[in-house]
C-alpha cells in the first residue's frame, strides 16, 4: 500500500520508438507533473432511421488509436538531470572530467527525429492503491527552463505519447544520492548584453559576454515544432521536428540605459547565466549554465509607476548567429553518465 505522498515519476530513453523499457531514472514528484490520455472516441455519424427520434447508437462508437500528453516538471539539481535534458534538447555529449562529467545539450539535431522515452507515472488512489500509467513513445514537444525571482529553477518538458499501458508493474524508485538544488542566489555569473559569448565546449562553460548585475528572473522556452498529427493508415509514426521556435523572457532592474537603447537600435544580444553550488567537483564545484549566443528584443520600453522600483520586462527572440547552436545547456555534475 502507498500513502498520498507516494506519487512518483520514472523515465528511461528508448532504443526503439514506442518500444517500452523499464524506467530507472526517478525524479522527486513536483506539482506540474502529469499524464493525460485522449482516447479520441470515434462516433459513427450514420443514422439508422425508422424508429423515431434518438441519439447516435452506442454500438456504432469505438476507440481508435489514442494520443497522450505527459508533462514532467523537476527542480534543477546537481545530479540526475542528464536523462531529461537529453530528451528535452535532443543532442547531448558527455565528457569525463575530474570528479564526474560535463554534459552539454543543444537542439541542433542532425536527423529529423528526437529521442523517445518510456515514462511511468504512479498515481496513488485514495485507498492507497497504486494506479500505474506507463507511456511509451514519448517525444519532447516543448521545453521550459525557468529561473523565477529568488527561487529554485525548474525544468519542464512536455511530451507527446504514442501509447499507454496500465498493466505494467510499477518500477521500484531509486533517487540520486544527496543532490544539491540550484538556486537564484547561486547565479553569480550572469552576462546579458551586446558582447559576443565564447560558447561552451564539451569541457568548459561559456565565457565572455557583457556582465549584467540587474537581472531578476528569466525563462527560456523551446518549442520543438513536432508533427504530432501525422496520422497514417494503421497508426501514427514517430513525430518529425520542424524549425525550433524559441523565446527568452527576462525581468531586470532599470538601472542603466544599455538594454533599452539596444531595443531601439535592434542590437543583437547574448546571454549566459551560471549556477555554481558549494558541492565539490574536482578542483571546482558542480554547475549548470544556460547560454544563448543571439537574441533580439521583441519587448517594449520600460513602464514606470511613481514610487516603485523601475523594471524592464523583456521578450526576446532566439535566433542563430550562423556559427554556433541556438542555445546550450552545460551541466557539470558528479554523475559520470546521463
Amino acid at each position: 500500500m502507498s500513502t498520498l505522498l507516494d506519487d512518483r515519476v520514472g523515465i528511461k530513453k528508448e532504443s526503439v520508438y514506442n518500444t517500452p523499457v523499464v524506467v530507472d531514472r526517478f525524479y522527486p514528484f513536483l506539482d506540474g507533473t502529469e499524464g493525460a490520455w485522449d482516447v479520441r472516441r470515434r462516433q459513427s455519424m450514420g443514422l439508422q432511421g425508422g424508429t423515431g427520434r434518438r441519439a447516435y447508437l452506442a454500438s456504432r462508437s469505438a476507440l481508435p488509436i489514442g494520443q497522450g500528453k505527459v508533462t514532467v516538471k523537476v527542480e534543477l539539481e546537481s545530479k540526475a538531470a542528464g536523462v531529461l535534458l537529453d530528451l528535452a534538447f535532443g543532442v547531448s555529449t558527455v565528457t569525463a572530467i575530474t570528479g564526474g562529467s560535463q554534459q552539454l545539450f543543444h537542439p541542433g539535431l542532425s536527423t529529423p527525429l528526437l529521442p523517445s522515452a518510456t515514462i511511468q507515472i504512479v498515481k496513488v488512489r485514495n485507498d492507497g492503491t497504486d494506479w500505474v500509467e506507463t507511456y511509451a513513445g514519448c517525444t519532447a514537444s516543448k521545453v521550459t527552463i525557468d529561473q523565477p525571482e529568488d527561487a529554485i529553477p525548474t525544468l519542464m518538458v512536455e511530451f507527446d505519447a504514442r501509447s499507454i499501458s496500465t498493466a505494467t508493474a510499477a518500477a521500484t524508485p531509486t533517487y540520486a544520492s544527496a543532490p544539491v538544488q540550484f538556486d537564484a542566489w547561486q547565479a553569480t555569473s550572469v552576462a546579458f548584453g551586446a558582447t559576443t559569448l565564447t560558447v561552451p565546449t564539451t569541457t568548459a562553460l561559456a565565457t565572455g559576454g557583457t556582465t549584467n548585475a540587474d537581472l531578476i528572473s528569466w525563462k527560456y522556452e523551446l518549442d520543438q515544432q513536432i508533427d504530432d498529427k501525422d496520422w497514417i493508415l494503421g497508426g501514427r509514426q514517430q513525430p518529425v521536428t520542424g524549425i525550433p521556435k524559441q523565446t527568452f523572457t527576462t525581468k531586470l532592474n532599470f538601472n542603466t540605459a544599455t538594454i533599452a537603447a539596444a531595443y531601439l537600435a535592434g542590437t543583437r544580444l547574448a546571454f549566459q547565466s551560471t549556477w555554481t553550488t558549494t558541492e565539490t567537483l574536482g578542483a571546482g564545484f558542480t554547475q549548470g549554465q544556460l547560454a544563448i549566443p543571439a537574441l533580439y528584443i521583441d519587448g517594449d520600453l520600460p513602464k514606470v509607476k511613481p514610487g516603485e522600483t523601475r523594471e524592464l520586462d523583456l521578450k526576446l527572440a532566439v535566433d542563430n548567429d550562423g556559427t554556433n547552436r541556438d542555445a546550450y545547456f552545460a551541466y557539470r555534475t558528479t554523475d559520470t553518465a546521463l
